[in-house]
């Protein structure tokens, strides 16, 4: 391990492995880049030291995520050049009209539908389609759920390319799901917390959840309710949450 990367290791996601991507000097603090990459879940995580002290400033620099406002231009420049950092905020939304909206029943079954049928499809693969944030597709699960929705539903969840964002989105526009038993169709999020990075995705039939494969730059039917507690609750000390997408929200006419 590179002695720079050595030294902030403890800062980082043990799960994950991790490689220096990057790094440079700004105001006398000194910024690190890095990439963190594991079988479903990735991130490129930025890491300051000053006077000797080393922080995270944020498991996922992304546009998008809010661990970024306070961090200079000048370093996500430096660090990341080509990336628009200028996303805007998601606005509030005017409801649909009653007589055009989905049932609950129909909007569940519309994205378990869509999630399930796009496994594998070229569109679907993060490598090629998603924004050069995502780092060729490594980032993208938040990227992949938005995608599904879109062509589901006619609109995204919102939050953009970051999962901490999306599950702003998710607590402020939509349901938590707290009933016993799931139903296809559910957002589930692991949002990232702390140095622990997190996941998204869309529940199936059977505790099959569908969801982009960081290793894999594809939109896949890659865990079940069992493995994604497993690792994501029990090894990471993440919480678990399902969200009904609000029928409020969604438009019969976006997608006729």
């Amino acid at each position: 391990m590179p002695d720079d990367l050595r030294k902030i290791s403890g800062v980082l996601d043990s799960n994950l492995k991790s490689t220096l991507e990057n790094k440079t000097s700004f105001g006398g603090v000194d910024y690190f880049l890095v990439a963190q990459d594991g079988e479903d879940e990735s991130a490129l995580s930025l890491v300051k030291t000053e006077q000797g002290n080393t922080s995270l400033v944020t498991a996922e620099a992304i546009p998008g995520d809010p661990g970024l406002r306070a961090v200079p231009r000048e370093v996500l420049k430096a660090l990341l050049p080509g990336i628009d950092f200028e996303v805007p905020r998601d606005g509030p939304e005017p409801p649909v009209d009653l007589d055009l909206r989905w049932t609950r029943e129909e909007l569940l079954s519309l994205l378990f539908d869509k999630a399930q049928s796009k496994v594998g499809s070229p569109e679907m693969n993060s490598r090629d389609n998603s924004p050069p944030a995502t780092n060729h597709g490594r980032l993208a699960c938040a990227w992949a759920v938005n995608k599904i929705t879109t062509m589901a539903l006619g609109k995204p969840v919102g939050g953009g390319l970051s999962t901490a964002s999306m599950f702003q989105a998710l607590k402020a526009r939509d349901v938590v799901f707290d009933e016993v038993q799931l139903l296809p169709g559910l957002v589930i999020i692991s949002p990232t917390t702390g140095s622990n990075v997190g996941h998204v995705g869309i529940t199936g039939e059977d505790d099959k959840i569908y969801s982009n494969s960081s290793s894999e730059g594809m939109w896949l039917q890659n865990r079940t309710l069992k493995s994604w507690s497993d690792y994501y609750h029990v090894k990471k000390g993440l919480p678990i949450l399902f969200y009904q997408l609000n029928t409020s929200r969604f438009s019969r006419a976006a997608i006729s």
